[in-house]
Parts: structure tokens; C-alpha cells; sequence
């Protein structure tokens, strides 16, 4: 079950976050009967003799990438007389505007097959890039 990740880094891994050559289709449940090239509907009337079965592999075997957001605040207060004060705020989203990636969107090993298969690859980040806001707050 190791072997199913793919090796290196995130960055590396974008086009390959699993690896294909580890996972295998599930066996047909009919496979005597059987034509996926079929097309009279006399021959075989129903459609589920070309289903397979339940796979082997355990559910939440595996897990995405990881993902870091780090937030911040810095916050001053300046006193300008006894009842009045002015509050100056600085919040950092994504302080190290860490790339987010998201999970392999296609996880159906039936695609492992075709040309260029989308299967395990990432094709889109989560969360939003570094956001910086300031504020300022007058109190009396």
C-alpha cells in the first residue's frame, strides 16, 4: 500500500500525486457475458452484466497533500487622552503565501487506461494567496 504515493516533493508530484501502477480495476462480476462492444439489446437485455465488483481498497486509505495557513495580527494602541484612543491594526492572511494544493480530482481507476489519464494528478490549489488588510479605529 506504500508504494501508492508517488516520490519527491509536492512540486514534483503535481502531474502523478498517485501512483497509477499500484492500483488495478476491480474484476467484472459476468465477465462470460460480458460485450462491452454489444450493441443489440436481444443479445444481452441488461445492462449490468459488464459491472465490477467492490475493490479491496479500504476507505480513507489515503490522504492529500498537505496544507499550512498561517495568520497574524499585530495590533498597536496609542492613548491620546483619557477617554479618546486611536487602535492601528495590521492582519496578514496566508502570512507565507504558502500554495495550498488541493486533492487529486479524478480517483476512478477506470481512467488509468486511457491516453494522457487525468487520474491522481492535481489540477487546482485551495485557500487564497497572501491577503494583507489594515485598519484603523477611532474611540471616544
Amino acid at each position: 500500500m506504500s508504494n501508492g504515493y508517488s516520490t519527491g516533493g509536492i512540486g514534483a508530484r503535481i502531474d502523478g500525486y498517485l501512483n497509477a501502477a499500484a492500483f488495478a480495476t476491480a474484476p467484472l462480476l459476468y465477465p462470460a457475458q460480458c460485450d462491452p462492444n454489444q450493441t443489440d439489446p436481444t443479445v444481452f437485455p441488461n445492462a449490468n452484466f459488464c459491472t465490477t465488483g467492490f475493490g479491496n481498497l479500504g476507505r480513507n486509505t489515503f490522504r492529500g497533500p498537505g496544507q499550512q495557513n498561517w495568520d497574524f495580527s499585530l495590533i498597536k494602541n496609542f492613548k491620546l487622552t483619557e477617554r479618546q484612543s486611536l487602535r492601528f491594526t495590521t492582519d496578514f492572511f496566508n502570512l507565507w503565501n504558502h500554495a495550498n494544493f488541493a486533492n487529486p480530482s479524478i480517483t476512478d481507476v477506470e481512467s488509468i487506461g486511457l491516453a494522457n489519464s487525468p487520474f491522481g494528478k492535481i489540477t487546482s490549489t485551495v485557500g487564497t494567496p497572501r491577503l494583507i488588510q489594515f485598519s484603523l479605529r477611532y474611540a471616544f
